[in-house]
């Protein structure tokens, strides 16, 4: 068995006139932990000069290292050619598939190189390993120096990307019920030529045509990390800039049907050469797929009930909000005054009519609502909750009428914060003014952040900066205002202005009676 630092990985990158994506693509492959590796980046009819151009500085730095081959197809083969034609002209032990427009952690290569290598002992028809993937959203923005690409969040996947198998499963792969993109896998690259590498006549479903010819014979183990990045963009057929600068090697007009069923493996799902052996894997993979559809009915009961739960819940939490406001009112109709942390405002000049670019009340919309709130959620337009874990039980109540938004929570633990995404309001040469109104029975200390996607860090985490505490007075409350200076909404991907709750609260109260942001 090799040193794992011994392993060689080709990299092959397919593109075709997209350097806003290929620049990035050969940086996330430069920014690897792991050294051994070279890139082939394949160019399937593209425009040769252009590439080159986009790509100088990059390839000068990489040819010195000698880690860097361009292949320019000229024309274009398509796609799965344009696969093979790079893997054929690579010499290493493994090879990668990196779409141009996709990522990798740092550690990506150096934790399936080790998690390979801790393996393949033990399994002697190891063809290679993957890491779990996280959907990434992206899109396009003007700046002074022209496009460039922002991830703006994170997408949804299908339940086929969280199976919990160790293995890449061959029937529930080929049934569609287990799934995994190219830009998760590295595989040993004799095993990829063994099967004819991507089938070329196909123009879609490549991928996995060639993965359940390549389960018949190897297996595919699976790290339970989430290293690659699958990237995805807002579509606007109006926008023709856009259009170019997001030129694909997808063909719209392909019949998808027709290759999907061509791409489903034959007979041969096992990896023996004997009938009896193939049947007797096909049996156990068939037993294998009908427990996991057991256990998907039983999760579906199960979140059935939670549903009927939380709804449950959720109209006790309306009556109990409705009892509470009727008995609010009968002390004031006998002469009482309402509380003064009930009553406070941002004065009415902020944020005018041209300058005002968000008004919690505007987003909330006129009907009171009640629900529960997860870590994630999305509530007012614009604000999330943020948690350092998925607890239950956080109670949110808005009513435009009495203008207050209420989130309770059991236990503000060691981080929750309520979040500003920011991102939508951003102007060239303008800064942003957050000013908030906070209520408070108790009284309590808060903190607020800028918080972040740094623009050359590829490892796509948040970090906080301008760290600031503030007080919250028992009954007076207080009003927040915070700068956002414009050269720091600039130089940043994916801005939100933090409020940092208390942390390691029980029973916490978080109150807010207005909230706007203006453009200064």
């Amino acid at each position: 068995m090799q040193n794992s630092q011994d392993i060689s990985v080709g990299i092959v990158i397919r593109t075709k006139d997209r350097p806003i994506f290929v620049t990035r693509a050969l940086a996330t492959v430069q920014a690897q932990v792991y050294r051994n590796w070279k890139i082939m980046l394949v160019n399937d009819g593209g425009d040769a000069a252009t590439l080159a151009d986009a790509i100088v500085a990059q390839a000068n730095e990489l040819r010195a290292d000698n880690r860097l081959t361009v292949l320019n197809l000229d024309p274009g083969m398509g796609r799965s050619a344009a696969f093979n034609q790079g893997v054929a002209a690579l010499r290493t032990d493994f090879v990668a598939c990196l779409d141009d427009d996709d990522t990798w952690d740092p550690e990506f290569l150096s934790e399936l190189i080790a998690f390979y290598t801790r393996l393949k002992p033990d399994v002697d028809d190891l063809g290679g390993v993957a890491a779990k993937v996280t959907a990434l959203k992206e899109d396009f923005f003007e700046t002074p120096d022209g496009m460039e690409i922002r991830v703006t969040g994170e997408d949804d996947l299908p339940r086929a990307f969280f199976r919990g198998e160790f293995f890449l499963n061959p029937l529930a792969y080929a049934c569609y019920r287990q799934d995994i993109y190219p830009v998760q896998w590295i595989m040993r690259r004799e095993a990829v030529q063994a099967v004819g590498g991507f089938p070329e006549a196909f123009d879609v479903m490549e991928d996995r045509a060639f993965m359940n010819r390549f389960l018949g014979r190897n297996r595919l183990a699976i790290l339970d990390r989430k290293l690659a990045f699958h990237h995805r963009r807002v579509k606007r057929s109006s926008d023709n800039s856009r259009n170019v600068l997001m030129n694909t090697l997808d063909n719209p007009s392909y019949d998808w049907r027709m290759f999907a069923d061509l791409a489903r493996p034959g007979f041969q799902l096992g990896s023996s050469d004997t009938l009896a052996d193939t049947m007797r894997s096909f049996a156990a993979d068939l037993l294998s797929e009908v427990n996991y559809e057991t256990s998907a009915i039983w999760q579906k009961v199960d979140g059935e009930m939670r549903s009927l739960q939380e709804r449950m819940d959720r109209e006790r939490l309306e009556l109990h909000t409705t009892l509470m406001g009727i008995m609010a009112e009968l002390p004031q109709q006998q002469g009482a005054a309402p509380s003064s942390a009930a009553t406070q405002r941002i004065p009415a000049n902020v944020g005018d009519v041209q300058n005002k670019a968000y008004d919690l009340w505007t987003a909330a919309g006129s009907q009171a609502t009640a629900q529960h709130l997860a870590h994630g959620q999305y509530f007012a337009g614009k604000l999330i909750l943020s948690r350092q874990n998925g607890e239950d039980g956080q109670l949110l109540h808005i009513d435009p009428q009495a203008r207050m938004l209420e989130l309770q929570l059991p236990n503000t633990g060691g981080w929750s914060a309520v979040e500003l995404e920011l991102e939508d309001f951003v102007q060239k040469d303008r800064g942003l003014r957050v000013h908030a109104a906070l209520d408070s029975a108790q009284g309590y200390l808060f903190e607020t952040a800028l918080v972040c996607l740094d623009k050359f860090d590829e490892s796509q985490s948040y970090r906080l900066s301008d760290l600031t505490v503030h007080s919250c007075q028992r009954d007076t409350g207080c009003i927040l205002r915070r700068d956002i200076p414009a050269a720091w909404l600039a130089s940043v991907t994916h801005p939100k202005l933090s409020i940092i709750l208390p942390r390691h609260a029980t029973n916490f109260c978080f109150r807010c009676s207005d909230l706007v942001v203006e453009l200064v």
